[in-house]
């Protein structure tokens, strides 16, 4: 049996506002996840996409200098390493199994590359955050393990059946972020009753009120995904939320 554990859209990262500096990420709640971790002690760790935020060098942001001024790519990644690499690849130990599936906002590195060709090869993500003991998957990649899938989730419209949308596009049980809410879908067929297929949105890790969302409400929730693998491939795994930098598990509280 092996156990694992799935994250999403940490956005390590900052923007400006109000002429302010501020994070994009929600350290509290990688904190409480990553204590998690340190019990569960799991067998593979997934970074689910759009774990490095990179909006310094995002399209949205040409022709608005002050919109990442004083903002550098290279100390994001820097810091991100130490804060959300390094205690994983120290959790795992040489033993454990790390994936890296590459999100639509990696893909701002990419983007980059194909407009400067000079810097390709400098800019991706895997020399960014020195990801040589991961396993790199790119933009609309997928990683199997056992009968579940794990994609970043930007293939799939938003809306409020998106975990629907999941299941009915990939025809698989499917686990996957992007969306940064939580939700659930079910379906067996009629005559395959047994072999059911189940989505699941999983939360986000980052703060839940970015400037480009002008304070709207909006379905974003904080957590993460773990769960066990048997033998035969079936699967047991369930979303974890994180409220306040704090979430309780087994009737312990673990706290970033």
């Amino acid at each position: 049996m092996k156990k694992f554990i799935f994250a999403a859209d940490l956005h390590y990262g900052f923007e400006r506002r109000n002429g302010h500096k501020i994070p994009l990420h929600d350290i509290r709640a990688l904190g409480a996840m990553l204590a998690f971790a340190k019990d569960f002690k799991p067998d593979v760790f997934i970074w689910g996409g759009d774990a490095l935020d990179c909006g310094v060098v995002s399209h949205h942001n040409n022709g608005k200098p002050g919109a990442t001024e004083g903002m550098k790519l290279i100390e994001d990644a820097t810091l991100g390493r130490k804060i959300f690499i390094e205690p994983v690849e120290k959790l795992m130990g040489p033993k454990g199994e790390m994936i890296y599936l590459t999100g639509n906002h990696e893909r701002f590195l990419d983007d980059l590359a194909e407009k400067l060709p000079a810097l390709e090869g400098m800019l991706d993500i895997k020399s960014l955050l020195k990801l040589d003991k991961w396993t790199v998957l790119p933009q609309g990649g997928a990683f199997n393990l056992g009968k579940l899938t794990f994609i970043h989730g930007d293939q799939l419209s938003g809306g409020e059946h998106v975990a629907k949308s999941a299941v009915i596009s990939f025809e698989r049980s499917i686990r996957f972020g992007h969306h940064h809410g939580y939700q659930v879908y079910t379906k067996s067929a009629a005559l395959d009753y047994k072999n059911g297929k189940t989505g699941i949105l999983v939360p986000c890790l980052c703060g839940k009120n970015p400037k480009y969302t002008a304070s709207s409400p909006n379905r974003w929730a904080q957590g993460f995904l773990s769960g066990y693998i048997l033998p035969d491939g079936s699967y047991s795994d369930a979303v974890t939320i994180i409220m306040n930098g704090r979430c309780v598990v087994g009737g312990k509280i673990y706290t970033g």
